[in-house]
Order: structure tokens, then sequence, then C-alpha cells
């Protein structure tokens, strides 16, 4: 089943965030196929946008002002959710960040959606969309999945491999 999923990029110190290369990486198993949308939100982040292609976007959204040079969240919020319903995402990734922890409910209750937090893995089973996190500090696992509707997800930095950059 061919999807559209969102992963918007994490900033930090004017640089990418290696969890947007991992999220990428799982967007692409998301997708099975179907189309993997950069999300870039920012002040000055446009020169971002071939660093996101490099690792498996197919296409970038830029929301580049100056209201968004810091996390603001209804700033965040409005930008991400036009760019949502732009793309037509069935799948969104964030970093299980400040950010991502703040963002992800919001959106998620905005579209009446699915939303799982601080994933560790993720699994496509049957069509379905499998994602892992850990509970009690880590000693246990759990197995998540939404089963229709659309999906919002944050992931925990350094748990999810990077796909080498492809710059053809």
């Amino acid at each position: 089943m061919a999807r559209k999923v969102l992963v918007l990029a994490d900033i930090r110190n004017d640089k990418l965030r290696n969890v947007t290369f991992e999220s990428l990486n799982a967007a692409r198993k998301i997708a099975e196929g179907g189309e993997v949308y950069g999300a870039l939100l920012g002040k000055n982040v446009a020169g971002f946008a071939d660093t996101l292609a490099h690792y498996g976007a197919d296409k970038v959204y830029v929301a580049d002002n100056e209201v968004l040079a810091n996390y603001v969240p209804d700033a965040y919020a409005k930008a991400l959710e036009a760019v949502i319903r732009e793309s037509g995402a069935d799948v969104v990734l964030m970093a299980h960040s400040a950010i991502g922890r703040d963002l992800a409910p919001k959106l998620a209750a905005r579209f009446e959606a699915g939303q799982v937090s601080d994933i560790i893995d993720v699994q496509v089973e049957g069509g379905k969309v499998v994602f892992a996190r850990p509970i009690y500090a880590g000693k246990a696992f759990t197995r998540n999945v939404i089963g229709e509707g659309m999906i919002f997800a944050t992931v925990r930095p350094n748990n999810l491999p990077a796909a080498e950059p492809d710059t053809s």
C-alpha cells in the first residue's frame, strides 16, 4: 500500500540533526513505494532542501519566515498543518525532541489522527505500520499499530539507521 510520508526536519544550532536522516530512512520503508516528503520550518532553512533530497525526500516543503526563527508552538503548528494539507501526507514523522513532543499530539488532535511517541523501530506487516517503543525505562517494549487513518509519530534519536546519501 503506497503511502505519502512527511518528515519534519529537526534543526538545532543551524544544523540538521541525525534523527532527520533516520526518519527519512524509516519514511522510505513506511511509504512502500509511495512518496516521501521533507518539511523545513524556520529562518534561512531553504539551504537544507538538497540535503533532505540526498537522504530520500522526493519533495521538500520550505516554510522560511522570521516568525519561525524560534519555536513558537502556534506558528509551527499552523505552518506544519499547511504543509500536511498541501502534501496529503498519510504519516508524519518528527524527532522525539522538545518540539516533536509538543507538536505531534497537537497536530494529531487537529487531524483526529493516531499518534505514537518515542519510537525506536518501525516495520510494515500485512500492510499496517507497526511501531516499537520502550516502556518501563526501556525494560520492555510495546508494538503499536494504528489501524486506519492518519498517523503521527515521534522518532527517538540514534535508534534507527540512516541511509547513505545519494548525491546523484
